[in-house]
């Protein structure tokens, strides 16, 4: 079984009312009732404050509402103090737009690296329940290449469901999402899930920004070139391929997930 989940940002960072990326997300709503998927959303803080209606309409459609930073700043960038404040902040804004509590955060980037290992305890004293936060490689970035590759439990109780990855040899590819999907054969990703183990919680990612076929390619803040160019190259193919990854390998949202299998009440 495969979750869909969506990271929600603007990354043209003005986060309007109106902007793509809320177009967007209602595209990617729209594709996940035909297929009578549920979702879980990562959302950026910024979107509740400018979209709050954007919120509501995710919950009504049947999904998850999870928590994405203030302002998609990697946590090898953040303040400790800043983060648990707008932490706090969005968190209680998010659950009063939706009414819903709010188990799930996933770092910008996956950027829970070792020099950000601080964001768990401050996690855990906010009330979330699960991480989605950690990449288990050393390709990218950020990472943590020895983490585990199943569900493990941080020492304040936190769960952390690490990015789903396969092997090449030496190297831990990350195979469900992002450029990686885009940019691998289809057969090859459907082997790779195939042999993953029982133990492993398999989850796909996109981004709104990567549905958006109409709009004229810009390149994104923060990130290299070549990133920004296979982004935008990948918009003709990425919708095409996760409805794909997700036929058939149909999972609830996350924090179901986590309920039923992890956390024993």
């Amino acid at each position: 079984m495969i979750t869909f989940t969506v990271d929600l940002e603007d990354p043209t960072e003005r986060y309007e009312p109106d902007g793509r990326h809320v177009i967007m997300t209602r595209r990617i709503l729209d594709m996940c009732k035909k297929m009578q998927r549920r979702a879980t959303f990562f959302i950026v803080g910024r979107v509740a404050a400018s979209a709050p209606r954007l919120l509501q309409e995710i919950i009504a459609g049947g999904h998850e509402v999870a928590y994405h930073s203030h302002n998609h700043v990697p946590l090898t960038e953040e303040k400790p103090a800043r983060f648990r404040r707008e932490s706090a902040e969005d968190k209680d804004r998010f659950e009063q737009i939706t009414g819903h509590a709010v188990w799930g955060f996933r770092a910008p980037r996956f950027s829970l690296t070792p020099q950000s290992l601080w964001a768990i305890d401050i996690l855990g004293e906010l009330g979330f329940r699960y991480s989605s936060s950690v990449m288990p490689t050393n390709i990218s970035l950020f990472g943590l290449p020895n983490a585990a590759r199943t569900p493990s439990i941080w020492p304040n109780g936190l769960i952390e469901l690490p990015l789903p990855v396969a092997n090449i040899g030496p190297l831990r590819i990350p195979y469900l999402g992002g450029i990686y999907l885009y940019a691998l054969p289809d057969f090859l990703t459907r082997y790779w899930v195939s042999k993953a183990s029982p133990q492993e919680m398999l989850w796909t990612y996109t981004h709104p920004y990567d549905f958006d076929r109409e709009n004229k390619f810009a390149p994104m803040p923060h990130t290299p070139r070549w990133v920004s160019l296979v982004l935008g190259a990948s918009r003709y193919v990425a919708e095409d391929k996760i409805r794909r990854i997700l036929r058939g390998a149909n999972a609830p949202p996350l924090a179901e997930r986590v309920a039923k299998h992890i956390i024993k009440e």
